[in-house]
């Protein structure tokens, strides 16, 4: 889906750029740190706060007039302290984001731009744990693993700013503000026994958990940028 996302995204650029001249494209890609906080439907559960850290991929791409189309994709480290799969303080996953839309680039000179557009997206996170002779379902089992997954909508809104330091060569600032719109969570486990005769067995099982309720993630992301 990402892909295909992307592929529209792109499509569109090279559409408008075969029509005019005066396309610009930007391909950046840098370091990110998302922020983000949301809330779990479930009678007496608190809200989740999530810290990352990971890296952005970007395309911007600004016609003449100001017309603006935008794409991210992100992922990397996820860290959070109110997820409890794990048995540590900090608990430790792994997030992505990506995002497309449109807006308008205020500022288009020779060296800087700057634009802003409304964008929609999916965010997700996963958590994994593995445990190795413990008791689960009533057995002793060689290895337990559980993973928890919570996936959301986005939207919200892009100010990306870059600053040419060579002819095709800059540096780019992109803050994501995001409203996560609502979600929910899937959860499995997967467990390894012997039974009775010795003979090892793999068992597993799967379900969705409770519903996400919209909070927010900012992001902040530096790096650089290729333009053509």
């Amino acid at each position: 889906m990402k892909k295909t996302i992307l592929s529209i995204v792109a499509g569109c650029a090279m559409i408008c750029g075969a029509g005019a001249k005066t396309w610009t494209n930007n391909i950046g890609a840098g370091f990110s740190l998302p922020i983000s906080q949301f809330g779990v439907d479930k009678s007496g559960a608190d809200d989740i706060f999530q810290l990352g850290y990971g890296i952005e991929a970007t395309y911007l791409g600004f016609h003449e007039n100001g017309f603006t189309v935008k794409a991210d994709v992100s992922g990397g480290l996820a860290t959070s302290k109110d997820i409890s799969i794990q048995d540590h303080s900090t608990n430790l996953g792994v997030f992505y984001n990506f995002a497309v839309g449109a807006g308008y680039s205020f500022v288009r000179t020779q060296k800087f731009t700057l634009s802003a557009t409304a964008m929609l997206g999916l965010d997700a996170a996963s958590y994994s744990n593995s445990e190795d002779d413990i008791q689960y379902d009533g057995k002793d089992c060689e290895n337990v693993s559980r993973n928890l997954t919570y996936t959301m909508f986005s939207a919200g809104a892009d100010l990306f700013a870059s600053y040419k330091i060579k002819e095709h060569f800059g540096v780019f600032a992109n803050i994501s503000a995001r409203y996560l719109v609502a979600g929910g969570t899937s959860q499995n486990v997967d467990w390894t026994w012997k039974d009775e005769s010795g003979l090892k067995r793999k068992e597993s099982a799967e379900g969705d958990g409770p519903d996400l309720k919209g909070k927010f993630r900012v992001q902040p992301t530096i790096g650089v940028v290729w333009n053509f």
